[in-house]
């Protein structure tokens, strides 16, 4: 396997910019040559890396570490331990750990992207619920982020949280299905109204993982287990295959899902950057790096109060955001001087024509706090121009109901569906800076 991700690398290694350029729909405005720079320099890690990884293009390819580091695309806080009440610590049973993949048995859902938010910690307690709650009743029910990331005071939203936190929120609380409660990727207001994934009462605890590389793959025989890493060094900037056996560190900065136990004893896991990083979404790590084992929990459920997700008493169906208030760059229905537009890659936006100038409507939102519109829309039919606010890295804020189509540089977008009669719109530019 390692010989095969090797092959693939030096194919990968003759990669041009622009055809990394076109792979990952980078379009540049001003930075073009420092980011070829940092990309050439990047490409000469590609291949088989002294961490065990197979290094090659990523998303974060055109970064350099520092900037990569800089992302906020983690979001464990271990300033934010305490000892909580719990259920106890699971030790290793004494039983040799077989060969074991939860996502081959149902217990996973697919790889999500947490975006420009440190919220990897909602993402890692999702999982572990999610795979409990199957094993428990039979039926696997992704569970919404955007819930923990909002209700959950005791952590805190994109700037980061635990997942012992997370999993103590919710002992008291019905957890709602992520098709009722839609991750934004910001900071929002608590909702009250939802479909229940599981209801009150569901989750009765959690049990920490005891500090050692035969407790963890002991515990991955029972369930996926949510767990802790390092995840800021090259190794994870370029990832795309093998196995990371050294080099990653131990200050633990990122929460992900343990699914499963490789051939070769190393633990497969689930990160939350999307399915276009790593091994589609994956990444395999070695037992003892990165700090795997040294903070790893899972929940304790009970199925008893019912199997099948259930509304609760004011159900509602999946969240679109309020009609417009009056302001440019709302979601869908848009103002007389505004298209509705359906980004490529998924989203929906409101987006005024630009100016003969190339600059763009100074009207906003209320709920912004840094809003950057920039002319880098086009309409892919008639190729006419349109202003976005852009995000990410290089770009500004979103507004509340919105999230931003690219955590390094992007455009703010709405859930898909808000837009009727939309056009298809693509980036042309990049955040100019």
């Amino acid at each position: 396997m390692v010989k095969a991700f090797a092959l693939l690398a030096v194919g990968a290694s003759a990669m041009t910019f622009e055809e990394y350029e076109q792979k990952f729909n980078k379009v540049y405005n001003g930075d073009r040559e420092q980011r070829q720079a940092a990309f050439e320099a990047n490409k000469q890690l590609w291949g088989q890396h002294e961490s065990g990884a197979i290094l090659g293009a990523t998303e974060f390819s055109d970064l350099t570490l520092e900037e990569f580091q800089q992302l906020n695309i983690r979001g464990f806080n271990a300033a934010m331990q305490t000892d909580l009440p719990n259920l106890g610590t699971y030790e290793a049973d004494g039983v040799e750990a077989s060969t074991i993949d939860w996502t081959t048995k149902g217990a996973v859902t697919p790889v999500k992207n947490q975006g420009q938010c440190g919220s990897c910690w909602a993402f890692s307690t999702t999982g572990g619920l999610e795979g409990s709650w199957q094993l428990a009743t039979g039926n696997l029910v992704s569970m919404s982020e955007q819930q923990f990331v909002d209700c959950d005071k005791v952590d805190s939203g994109c700037n980061g949280g635990l997942m012992d936190n997370a999993f103590k929120w919710a002992e008291g609380q019905a957890v709602a299905t992520e098709s009722s409660y839609a991750y934004t990727g910001r900071d929002g207001s608590c909702k009250s109204s939802f479909t229940t994934a599981i209801p009150s009462g569901g989750v009765t605890g959690f049990k920490d993982v005891a500090k050692s590389a035969s407790a963890l793959t002991s515990a991955l025989q029972n369930s996926p287990i949510s767990v802790a890493i390092e995840a800021d060094q090259a190794a994870f900037q370029q990832y795309t295959g093998g196995v990371i056996s050294s080099g990653c560190g131990s200050n633990l900065d990122h929460g992900v899902l343990a699914v499963g136990i490789n051939s070769d004893g190393s633990i497969k896991v689930k990160n939350s950057w999307g399915s276009s990083w790593g091994v589609n979404g994956f990444v395999n790590i070695a037992t003892g790096q990165c700090g795997i084992t040294t903070s790893a929990s899972y929940p304790v459920v009970s199925g008893s109060p019912g199997p099948a997700p259930t509304p609760t008493p004011t159900p509602t169906p999946t969240p679109t955001p309020s009609p417009s208030t009056g302001h440019h760059y709302e979601a869908p229905p848009c103002m007389d001087d505004e298209i509705a537009g359906s980004l490529e890659g998924g989203g929906s936006l409101c987006a005024p024509e630009c100016n003969a100038d190339g600059s763009c409507i100074q009207d906003f939102p209320e709920d912004m706090q840094n809003p950057k519109p920039q002319c880098i829309l086009q309409e892919q039919t008639s190729g006419k121009q349109y202003c976005g606010l852009t995000c990410g890295l290089l770009g500004g804020d979103c507004p509340s109901a919105a999230s931003c189509s690219s955590p390094l540089e992007g455009v703010c977008v709405y859930p898909d569906g808000s837009a009727v009669n939309s056009v298809s719109m693509k980036l042309m530019a990049s955040i100019a800076v």
